[in-house]
């Protein structure tokens, strides 16, 4: 049977406002209905529950890997088995892919190319059909930040997340649907443009 469902990823550097954005558009499509499903953090109680976001080897990499794809299996599965015409995915299987994107830009350490053959052969429950990306300058990411990370963590790191955007740049230029959104602005813009333009793509749909 057909998934007519759209599916939906909110991502973007941390800070950008993605957990916000996804919330509040949840409450935005109630008409047509739509399903949230939380960050990989959210959904196991804490960052501290999570594989090592800088490993040392391609070996700790690959179990942390497998790891995070059971997690995605799990946090999915509500949503995948009750429909609604819209999963709002904070975050997804694409944030792996960019995560090791931009860590081999940090710590050489080939970590996307390992990924993308592993994820190749994986059973990957769903893949979004579209990428809302959340594009904030460092200076916002830094701004925003308030201690929720350290100042030496890589969720902060220029380098790092010049390269997460970069991963979202090739993804549109191989043709996912990447719609990006100037998240520097007010929450309510940011919700207006999102909301806008998933809402056509629905109305689209159904024409």
């Amino acid at each position: 049977m057909t998934d007519t469902r759209l599916w939906v990823a909110v991502e973007g550097p941390c800070c950008a406002g993605k957990t916000t954005l996804a919330r509040r558009l949840l409450s935005e499509l109630r008409d047509p209905g739509a399903t949230y499903v939380q960050c990989f953090a959210d959904h196991v109680g804490g960052g501290r529950f999570l594989p090592p976001a800088v490993p040392q080897s391609l070996a700790e990499d690959d179990a942390g890997l497998r790891r995070l794809l059971a997690i995605e299996s799990d946090r999915t599965s509500y949503a995948r088995s009750n429909p609604t015409a819209v999963v709002l995915l904070d975050r997804s299987v694409h944030t792996l892919l960019a995560h090791r994107y931009a860590l081999d830009q940090v710590t050489g350490l080939a970590c996307y190319e390992h990924a993308t053959r592993m994820m190749a052969g994986a059973d990957i429950p769903t893949w979004p059909d579209l990428v809302l990306y959340l594009d904030v300058p460092q200076d916002v990411v830094l701004d925003r930040n308030k201690g929720k990370f350290a100042d030496d963590s890589i969720f902060i790191n220029p380098t790092f997340n010049s390269g997460i955007r970069g991963y979202y740049l090739r993804l549109a230029d191989q043709g996912t649907a990447v719609f990006w959104i100037d998240a520097a602005q007010n929450v309510q813009q940011t919700l207006e443009r999102a909301t806008s333009y998933v809402t056509r793509l629905l109305q689209g749909q159904h024409a």
